[in-house]
């Protein structure tokens, strides 16, 4: 029982140890011409990245903003947070939250990194008037207007109303956006009733509302003048931000000469010399050719094994690979077999956690500890 108590002792130190997170100094916050941006939680662990700030649209027309092109820069590698896409009208203001998943060659938890927000976009008000003229209601009606599109969907005529059902797609330039604004429409031919309001429209999108129209006995039909509009967006350029750990020290570099001034010695106050690992570009090689010989049926452990021969690697490139593997048993092949190409040996311990067997974390274990003898 004590053996039990100490054991699950020792494993939540040691999760807490590799969960435990990195404190930053929060950046400051960004303005441009059409938003501002300001931060408000910028958090990392081994495995995850995040970063979340609300952007307020500051100027008069559409705010736009592509989460999945902002861009986690560190250890020459790029990660990116999941899709999502975001409209910011005039005045109003948005969370963003990102999450960044680890993977190689990007480190988690680290003490600094950059973030590239791409995919921020600005359409301003007034857009570009379309040429109108007017839609004679009648079912299954068609007419096009420049880049736009109105169909009637549907058209029902009961005794003392009319309902009519209109679709409007815009099929733009894909740097354009639509506007449809039903404030402006003009509906002849009766009292028309119109919830909705109106709404931007993206290339290749459509945007349907209905009019209930009380008739008056006259030709029914739809005014578009001033109604429709396109507008033209610009992307906002921001500067790529650093973040930096509360403890990160920047290197300080301190320089003698010799009397004649033709020898130059260089120290810093932190030690640069970074474990031997793979590029990023051999990385991905290897991964690929792994994935290629394990469907081929061959022998990917051997096949990394020669590419190994004249290179080195890390353990997180390791553990990353190991996650490639479909069965334990070749998880714990591979990682017996990269260990002597390993930079930075103490820390393969962590290639442990990547095993999903107990009795193969033990055989990775005691494998380990006859190595650490020799």
């Amino acid at each position: 029982m004590k053996k039990t108590v100490l054991t699950l002792f020792f494993i939540a130190i040691s999760s807490a140890m590799y969960s435990q997170n990195v404190a930053y100094n929060m950046p400051k916050s960004i303005t441009t011409k059409q938003a501002t941006f300001t931060f408000s939680k910028v958090k990392a662990t081994k495995s995850s990245y995040f970063i979340n700030y609300k952007v307020k649209n500051t100027d008069d027309g559409i705010l736009i903003i592509n989460r999945e092109n902002t861009n986690l820069l560190q250890n020459k590698g790029e990660i990116k947070p999941t899709k999502g896409e975001y409209i910011i009208k005039s005045g109003k203001s948005k969370t963003i939250y990102n999450q960044f998943r680890v993977k190689a060659p990007v480190k988690g938890a680290a003490d600094r990194f950059y973030v590239q927000m791409n995919g921020v976009r600005y359409a301003k008000f007034p857009g570009k008037s379309v040429k109108t003229e007017k839609l004679v209601v009648a079912e299954k009606a068609v007419q096009s207007l420049g880049d736009f599109t109105f169909k009637i969907t549907e058209y029902n005529v009961y005794p003392k109303r009319s309902y009519v059902q209109v679709k409007c797609t815009y099929n733009g330039k894909q740097n354009t956006l639509g506007k449809i604004d039903l404030t402006k429409i003009k509906v002849n031919g009766g009292k028309p009733t119109i919830t909705k309001k109106g709404d931007i429209i993206f290339s290749g999108k459509s945007y349907t509302f209905s009019i209930n129209v009380a008739p008056d006995g006259s030709e029914l039909n739809i005014d578009w003048k001033n109604a429709i509009s396109v507008l033209n967006i610009e992307t906002i350029k921001i500067k790529k931000i650093d973040i930096k750990s509360t403890t990160f020290k920047e290197e300080v570099k301190e320089e003698s000469e010799t009397q004649n001034g033709s020898e130059t010695s260089t120290s810093t106050t932190e030690e640069t010399t970074k474990p031997c690992e793979l590029s990023y570009s051999d990385f991905s090689t290897l991964k690929k050719d792994i994935e290629k010989e394990m469907n081929a049926g061959g022998k990917p452990v051997e096949m990394a094994h020669e590419y190994l021969l004249k290179k080195c690697i890390n353990t997180q490139q390791v553990v990353e690979l190991m996650g490639v593997f479909n069965l334990d048993g070749s998880r714990l092949e591979f990682a017996k077999m990269a260990y002597k190409f390993t930079s930075d040996k103490p820390k393969y311990h962590m290639a442990v956690g990547k095993l999903s067997y107990v009795k193969n974390k033990e055989l990775l274990e005691n494998f380990l500890g006859q190595q650490k003898k020799k």
